[in-house]
């Protein structure tokens, strides 16, 4: 199906929405994602956190997390650079592929159109940290 040729912009962004495994993958961080945002929630009470916890965005947990000192330093590095992630994987693709923010954690110039499968593969690898923190938070 691609053929390794020059695809930017929103051309790059159709072939992206088009594109069955990368909508499946980001289906699956999606879901990886509110788990580690439920088990994070149950970690919380389990330590007694009396603030909001229900209903508040990955990062409100991490930060909640944080300011009660529950996370060792790697825990907490790990959660704050996947939650960076999360949300520039789910909120920030269109965004980047139209310039409106800077490259950072995926790539937007010099694309090809086989990038989709780069694309995809950096989901998976997001679903699988995703996946292991919740694996983490849940055993503690």
């Amino acid at each position: 199906m691609y053929k390794g040729e020059p695809s930017e912009g929103i051309e790059f962004y159709n072939l992206l929405f088009k594109s069955d495994d990368f909508n499946a993958e980001l289906g699956k961080v999606a879901l990886a994602a509110g788990r580690l945002e439920a088990e994070l929630m149950r970690f919380l009470y389990r330590n007694g956190v009396k603030e909001k916890v229900v209903g508040s965005t990955l990062g409100k947990l991490v930060d909640l997390g944080n300011k009660h000192k529950l996370f060792d330093k790697n825990l907490a590095i790990a959660l704050d650079i996947t939650r960076k992630q999360r949300n520039y994987l789910t909120h920030n693709i269109y965004a980047l592929l139209t310039e409106l923010i800077d490259e950072t954690i995926l790539k937007r110039s010099n694309l090809l159109d086989s990038d989709v499968h780069t694309y995809e593969e950096r989901a998976w690898q997001l679903r699988g940290n995703l996946v292991a923190l919740a694996d983490i938070i849940s055993e503690k």
